[in-house]
């Protein structure tokens, strides 16, 4: 896969799909499966915004099922196994476990009842996966279990937990850029750090889309018959809204140090509305064993402008998440310097466009078509809200862009057909793996590569050591000056570290 942005304005298109995080990717794949000539373009790198901002667990829906939405649950469930079929060396089972409580809604009693019906409505989870990522029925464990499991389990009033499956995304950048891999293959043309800058018209239509390019600084002109806006919370700008009326969410999760469970654990948060405004209070926290070390999360706030610096937010949320976690499970001991890694992103609140709390998170994926208003025929919008159903609000997308094409006979293949990771091609030393992400996978950055496409930012990677190595392979590929390669370093150790190197103990 190699960023020819002469392809982009030399050939013509049936659809430019404008954002490349986990749901432009699966966009362009789904449109590339189907037969359509496809563009896909990034302001970033692809997948580095909030795709990459998950707890990386593909949830099946089980929430849904105290409100009774047998619909969305379900949906879930289809999409959790679409994930463990077609990637299947990207996806995984994870173990989930919460605290049983009382006699109430958290009951052993009323936990087992809902895992049995959880257990009843997937019943068809497992056809068609290979056999090591098949999901096992859920059950109601003893707490002697669960303090195995968990070594800090709060164990004050529980009376032992609650233990499902659901699935876990490996690496979600490797996801995102497997799919735009895979679109390359069947055809698309990518390039990431090519940035919309608005609409192409003819005849009052929609014709395609004008772009600066990012490493160059150049403007090109993208022709395509369609044009899908998918580029989280700059979509509404794109599409022609005010971004003023569409206020977003700041989302923060934290990756620590150290495997601190075997299993996901979800445990209530203490904070109130005041201090937990986006979800009003007392939500579900969860931990994520990764291979050595574990993610927490997540923490949201109000995102105050367009061109906020994130960083005071990410201090802020840090030293609440790291507080919640040590009153909900006393028995950790977490600490800032603890941090290994954090990640954010924004989401799309409800704000009238969905029933509840205006200032709610969004449940709903929107595919919005866009007709008359400033000569906008020709191009839809696109906003996912879960990393879980990014794939069914792809499909949605582009039957929305076939039907406007009036061409029919074109099936969805995404739940059937398989993605191919890369691993099998891709080198295994680091400086093979360096070489490669720029030459064959598109990486422009340092961060791209430590971050995206190789192990080497896999903590405890994040010395200073391992990243001015790889950044000096990469200053040698890609012409760097040795300013520039410093600025890399900087840039990459600051996203490791963001909380300063950690404190070197006494002799």
């Amino acid at each position: 896969m190699k960023r020819d942005l002469t392809r982009l304005t030399d050939e013509a298109f049936d659809v430019v799909v404008v954002g490349g995080g986990i749901q432009g990717a699966w966009i362009a794949w789904d449109a590339a499966l189907r037969g359509l000539r496809v563009a896909l373009i990034e302001q970033d790198d692809f997948g580095a915004a909030t795709s990459a901002n998950s707890l990386r667990i593909v949830h099946g829906g089980l929430r849904y099922l105290a409100r009774g939405d047998l619909r969305r649950m379900q949906v879930s469930i289809r999409e959790r196994s679409a994930l463990l079929r077609t990637a299947p060396t990207l996806v995984e089972p994870l173990a989930v476990l919460v605290p049983t409580e009382g006699l109430g809604t958290r009951s052993r009693p009323a936990f087992r009842a809902a895992l049995a019906i959880n257990d009843l409505l997937s019943r068809d989870r497992n056809r068609g996966l290979l056999p090591e990522r098949h999901l096992p029925d859920g059950r109601v464990v003893s707490l002697e279990e669960c303090r195995r499991r968990f070594p800090a389990f709060p164990a004050s009033r529980a009376t032992g937990g609650a233990l499902w499956y659901d699935a876990r995304v490996r690496e979600p950048e490797r996801l995102t850029l497997a799919l735009v891999k895979a679109a390359a293959a069947r055809g698309a043309v990518a390039a990431n750090y090519c940035r919309a800058e608005g609409m192409l018209f003819a005849r009052g239509a929609g014709a395609g889309v004008v772009a600066s390019d990012g490493v160059s600084g150049g403007r090109l002109e993208i022709r395509g018959r369609r044009v899908v806006i998918s580029a989280g919370p700059w979509t509404p700008a794109l599409a022609g809204e005010d971004p003023a009326e569409r206020p977003v969410a700041f989302a923060l999760n934290l990756e620590v140090a150290g495997r601190l469970a075997d299993a996901a654990v979800g445990v209530r948060s203490p904070s109130g509305p005041a201090v937990d405004p986006v979800i009003g209070g007392h939500r579900f926290i969860f931990l994520v064993p990764q291979d050595s070390t574990t993610l927490l999360g997540t923490w949201y706030a109000p995102w105050p402008a367009a061109g906020a610096d994130p960083g005071a937010l990410i201090r802020r949320g840090a030293e609440v998440l790291l507080a919640e976690f040590r009153t909900a499970c006393p028995g950790l001991e977490l600490e800032e310097a603890d941090v290994v890694r954090t990640y954010w992103g924004l989401l799309p609140l409800k704000q009238g466009r969905e029933p509840g709390r205006p200032g709610a998170l969004a449940d709903r994926d929107r595919v919005a078509g866009h007709r008359g208003a400033g000569g906008s025929d020709g191009m839809f919008s696109v906003e996912g809200v879960k990393f879980t159903t990014a794939r069914g609000t792809a499909e949605l997308a582009v039957d929305a862009v076939l039907a406007s094409l009036r061409l029919s006979g074109r099936p969805c293949r995404t739940l059937t057909v398989r993605l191919d990771d890369g691993s099998s091609s891709r080198p295994e030393g680091m400086a093979d793996q360096i070489r490669y992400a720029i030459r064959e996978e598109m990486a422009v950055r340092l961060s791209d590569v430590i971050l995206r496409r190789s192990s080497t930012g896999a903590p405890p990677g994040s010395a200073k050591a391992a990243v001015a190595a790889a950044a000096r392979i990469a200053a040698g590929e890609l012409g760097w000056s040795p300013a520039r390669e410093r600025a890399e370093i900087d840039d990459v150790l600051q996203r490791l570290a963001p909380f300063g190197p950690a404190p070197v103990p006494d002799a």
